[in-house]
């Protein structure tokens, strides 16, 4: 999507520009159709207002739940990441325990995997695609573990509890990967955009004898629409666009937990 390609900065003003114009422009097309048409007296008006009236409400709600939803899914990739980076940070503490030459093999792995999710994973997921180049660091990290041989009862509960947490981080890891392609289903941007162009068409009905204020009103309205619309897509795909979840948890933990390591 082109949105996803623009800086807020840009993307923004263009899309509300976009919209506001079409809803203008619709109703600089029916607004003489409708003074030729709309009979006289109150009836065009009353009968318009409730049906301005039920839209309002069906679309206000329908625009909260479908927002309420995309950014639901924006913050339980957050959650995903977040979780995947405290795993890959317990499993390093955990690596100080284990004897040499395994234990800062496996910190050197770790470190690894860290700077190749941020350098190659997260492109690949900014253009929803399944990253797949880490794999070989889960791999050394498995083989480094699986090398230590305990020389005491302390040891081998090491090895058990960092058994666990690579198993727990192989999981977060899924878990980001598979939630590349999360998004709303097609038919919800149907209604979405369905709705902003008849929300533009009940404006345009209404009779208005002042054009400069019937397209304040329009323009006001579509505003809003706008930056709704605009929100919804920018956390639509948690990992792509101006709106998206970035790898910072990872950074942190290099420029933190890692930051002495080579």
């Amino acid at each position: 999507m082109w949105l996803y390609d623009l800086p807020m900065y840009v993307g923004l003003p263009v899309f509300i520009v976009l919209v506001v114009g079409i809803s203008c422009g619709i109703l600089l097309v029916l607004r003489k159709w409708v003074f030729r048409v709309a009979p006289q007296g109150e009836e065009w008006d009353r009968v318009l207002s409730y049906a301005v009236g039920a839209y309002g409400v069906f679309y206000g709600v329908t625009l909260a739940l479908i927002a309420a939803a995309a950014y639901g899914n924006f913050t339980e990739v957050d959650g995903v990441v977040l979780e995947e980076s405290s795993s890959l940070a317990s499993l390093y503490r955990t690596a100080t325990l284990l004897p040499e030459p395994q234990s800062g093999e496996l910190q050197q792995q770790i470190i690894q995997y860290s700077r190749g999710v941020i350098d190659e994973d997260w492109p690949q997921q900014r253009r929803l695609e399944l990253p797949s180049e880490t794999d070989v660091d889960i791999t050394r990290m498995q083989q480094a573990i699986d090398a230590v041989e305990p020389s005491s009862a302390v040891e081998v509960v090491y090895v058990q509890e960092a058994l666990e947490q690579f198993r727990q981080l192989v999981h977060d890891r899924r878990d980001r990967i598979a939630l590349t392609h999360l998004a709303l289903p097609s038919v919800l941007w149907i209604v979405l955009g369905v709705g902003a162009v008849l929300n533009a068409v009940l404006i345009g009905l209404i009779e208005v004898r002042n054009l400069r204020v019937h397209l304040l009103m329009s323009g006001m309205l579509a505003l809003f629409v706008a930056l709704l619309l605009y929100a919804i897509a920018g956390f639509d795909h948690a990992y792509a666009g101006p709106i998206a979840v970035t790898p910072e948890y990872f950074q942190d933990l290099l420029d933190g937990l890692f930051k002495n390591e080579p």
